[in-house]
């Protein structure tokens, strides 16, 4: 049977990485072979992320923190975990999550379930979005199957945090862009539909929770500049492959 590893590249968010991202990874009541924490903050808290890293509670989990030596940016960061992983299981799953979102307690187990009953390389959960703690929450189901046409668009509920893919098939497409400032979701989606060989299926309960609040700092922060940044390279990449109302 495949291994899971759950992957968090962080970026100047202790309280939000141990409190929320490692406590519902510690929560998962299918627990992952390894954690991997890809720290990428500024260096006065690197010392508090590796603490909640060494401090974590979850047995039979190898736990490895790391820093981002590569691009900085969660790209750098998590092809810093990419490279790990493969030097030490190169077959095993790999399930992102970013450090201010969280998993239900079964995401881990429902993941699995459903990659080995149907033989998928990737599986995408349903999304519970957050906009801020004063607003109902907003539920996303992801993709039936993975359309370049749709991901040259928009996303289509594939992010971060409800990804989970197979190492060798993101090896295989490049690992993550470590050009792009944002919109790094929907080009690995599109670098694995590429591939022609992907075997993907969406997974219909909303079991990841995602916070979009508007009243701190995001990469996908609409009219920022690294939302800007990300558009601006992902279109000068992909425009190429676009019709005139794609464009």
């Amino acid at each position: 049977m495949p291994s899971i590893a759950a992957v968090v590249a962080t970026h100047n968010r202790p309280k939000l990485l141990a409190g929320r991202a490692l406590s519902s990874i510690a929560g998962q009541t299918c627990r992952p072979d390894y954690l991997i924490v890809v720290d990428d903050s500024d260096a006065e808290f690197r010392h508090a992320n590796a603490d909640a890293v060494s401090g974590l509670e979850i047995p039979e989990t190898r736990k490895i923190y790391l820093e981002n030596l590569r691009t900085p940016g969660a790209s750098g960061a998590w092809n810093t975990a990419l490279i790990h992983l493969q030097g030490i299981d190169s077959s095993a799953y790999v399930a992102i999550l970013d450090d201010d979102d969280s998993w239900a307690g079964t995401y881990l187990e429902h993941c699995e379930e459903v990659a080995l009953e149907s033989n998928l390389d990737m599986v995408a959960a349903g999304l519970v979005f957050y906009r801020s703690q004063d607003t109902e929450t907003e539920v996303y189901h992801p993709p039936v199957s993975l359309e370049v046409d749709d991901l040259l668009v928009r996303n289509p509920h594939i992010q971060g945090s409800n990804l989970f893919v197979r190492l060798p098939r993101l090896l295989e497409a490049g690992g993550f862009d470590e050009a792009l400032t944002s919109t790094t979701d929907r080009d690995i989606c599109i670098r694995l539909a590429d591939l022609g060989t992907v075997r993907y299926g969406p997974l219909r309960e909303d079991l990841v929770h995602h916070y979009a609040d508007n009243d701190r700092p995001r990469l996908s922060t609409r009219g920022s500049d690294a939302k800007r940044s990300g558009l601006t390279y992902f279109f000068r990449k992909y425009r190429g492959r676009m019709t005139d109302g794609q464009q």
